[in-house]
């Protein structure tokens, strides 16, 4: 693990001699876009108080399937409530995307920032909150449909309860989805590592596939496993990224 002076213009060197850059988005970019990560201590403490389960109970497919008004109450109110803009993080990737150097981007995030950003080439192992659809009919439906329902939202064409479009926990990540990650990683020439830690299932997973020694970790967070990766930035990633991207 390297850090230390000089590492942000190293960095910037890679970056500039790169073309096959692979990125993680991890859960450090939802909070520098003014989110909240669902499964800290403080954020667990605080939603037990009020609902009396974890959040991973009240996101898991059990839970949507017996109790839908409770799962729709909490995921309407803390996941859909939100309403959150791309940090500026996203537009500098952009920018690297722009000049033909991202070769793929992985996100376990579901709040569509990715697209806001214009960014494409992503691939949504957790899903995307604005992909929603009805299970019986296949009607397709927004966010802001889900989140006006008095209810349980229901499509207005069966009354059937709409699937939201996020991975729910229990359910498997699609097979294909994570094929196109493990190639994109085999192939890469940089690994970027942002707002996350190598302790991260995403990151443990791609980077079992990368044959190379330039992953770099960016993120605020330290870890006990940031040893594991070749570079590591302690600092904002929205505060490193406009320095490493040419």
């Amino acid at each position: 693990m390297v850090e230390g002076s000089g590492l942000i213009e190293r960095v910037r060197q890679m970056v500039s001699e790169s073309n096959r850059i692979v990125v993680f988005l991890g859960v450090g970019t939802i909070i520098e876009s003014g989110g909240e990560n669902i499964w800290s201590s403080r954020e667990c403490y605080r939603l037990e108080s009020i609902y009396h389960k974890s959040p991973d109970e009240m996101m898991a497919v059990e839970y949507y399937s017996a109790r839908r008004d409770q799962f729709f109450e909490f995921y309407k109110k803390e996941i859909l409530s939100k309403n959150l803009k791309p940090a500026s993080l996203y537009y500098d990737l952009k920018r690297l995307q722009d000049q033909g150097k991202i070769h793929k981007i992985i996100t376990q995030n579901y709040y569509g920032l990715h697209n806001m950003a214009g960014l494409t080439n992503v691939v949504e192992l957790f899903g995307n909150i604005h992909n929603n659809w009805c299970p019986h009919c296949g009607k397709r439906f927004s966010v802001d449909y889900l989140r006006d329902a008095k209810a349980v939202p229901l499509c207005d064409d069966c009354e059937t309860a709409i699937r939201p479009g996020i991975r729910l926990m229990g359910e498997n990540i699609a097979n294909s989805m994570m094929t196109e990650a493990a190639n994109a990683c085999e192939e890469a020439d940089l690994i970027l590592a942002l707002g996350t830690n190598m302790f991260d299932n995403m990151v443990k997973f791609g980077t079992r596939m990368y044959k190379g020694n330039r992953l770099v970790l960016i993120t605020k967070e330290e870890h006990y496993m940031d040893k594991y990766a070749d570079y590591v930035i302690h600092e904002k990633v929205g505060d490193v990224l406009p320095k490493i991207v040419g």
